[in-house]
C-alpha cells in the first residue's frame, strides 16, 4: 500500500508491557502499517503491577527507552506513555481507547493483537464497549490459524453486532519476551531478536540479569 492510500485518521494501536520490545513487536506494527494503511502505528506500553518470576518487573523507564531506540528509524512508530501515566483502577484497554477516541473523534483506531489473543478477547474487561470503540487486527501466520481465526470473528459478529475484526498476514515469529529475558539472565546474545541499539541498553543496565 503506498503511502498516498494511507488515510491520516486512521491509526493503528500495540499494547503490551514491552519487558522488553523485540523483533517480533516490531514486524507486527510493520505489518500493521504495510496491510492497514494507517498513518502510524502507535506502541502503547502498559503498567506492570506484579512481580514475574522472583524478579522486580522492569521499570517503565527503561522499558520506554527501549521502546524509543527500537522504534526510532521508523518515522511512522510512535510511543504513549498514556497507561503509564494513568492511575492503577484505570489502566484498561477500553479506558484507554475511550479517551483516544473523545481525543480523536474522527480517527478510526485499530488495536493490533497476536492470533493468540484473539480466543480470548471477549474475556477483556468491558469488551462490548472494546468492540463499538475500535477495529480489531489480529495476526495469523499460516492458512490453519486464518480458518481459526475466521470461526472466532464469526462468533464475535454474532456475539457482538457491529463489530469488526481484520486479519494480518505474517511470517512466524519465534522470539517472546520471556526468551529474551531468559537469554539475557543468561549472558547469551540477542542477536537477531531485538535491535542492536536494544540490547546494548539492556546490557549497560544490567537489565534481566542475575542478581
Amino acid at each position: 500500500m503506498n503511502s498516498r492510500e494511507r488515510k491520516e485518521n486512521k491509526i493503528a494501536l500495540l499494547g503490551g508491557t514491552f519487558d522488553p520490545v523485540h523483533n517480533g513487536h516490531l514486524a507486527l506494527a510493520g505489518a500493521a502499517y504495510r496491510q492497514l494503511g494507517v498513518s502510524e502505528v502507535v506502541f502503547i506500553p502498559t503498567q506492570l503491577r506484579y512481580y514475574k518470576a522472583g524478579r522486580l518487573s522492569t521499570s517503565a523507564y527503561d522499558r520506554v527507552a527501549m521502546l524509543a531506540l527500537a522504534t526510532a528509524p521508523y518515522d511512522h512508530m510512535k510511543i504513549s506513555d498514556m497507561e503509564l501515566l494513568c492511575p492503577p483502577e484505570e489502566n484498561y484497554t477500553y479506558i484507554t481507547l475511550e479517551k483516544l477516541k473523545a481525543q480523536y473523534p474522527d480517527t478510526e483506531l485499530i488495536f493490533v493483537i497476536g492470533g493468540d489473543s484473539l480466543a480470548n478477547l471477549s474475556k477483556w474487561r468491558e469488551a462490548e464497549k472494546l468492540f463499538r470503540l475500535a477495529t480489531f487486527a489480529a495476526a495469523v501466520r499460516d492458512e490453519v490459524d486464518r480458518e481459526t481465526a475466521m470461526e472466532l470473528i464469526r462468533k464475535y459478529e454474532a456475539e457482538y453486532p457491529g463489530s469488526k475484526i481484520l486479519l494480518l498476514t505474517m511470517e512466524p515469529e519465534d522470539v517472546s519476551s520471556t526468551m529474551i529475558r531468559e537469554k539475557a539472565a543468561a549472558g547469551e546474545s540477542l542477536e537477531g531478536l531485538v535491535p542492536a541499539e536494544v540490547e546494548t541498553y539492556m546490557k549497560k543496565h544490567q537489565l534481566y540479569m542475575e542478581r
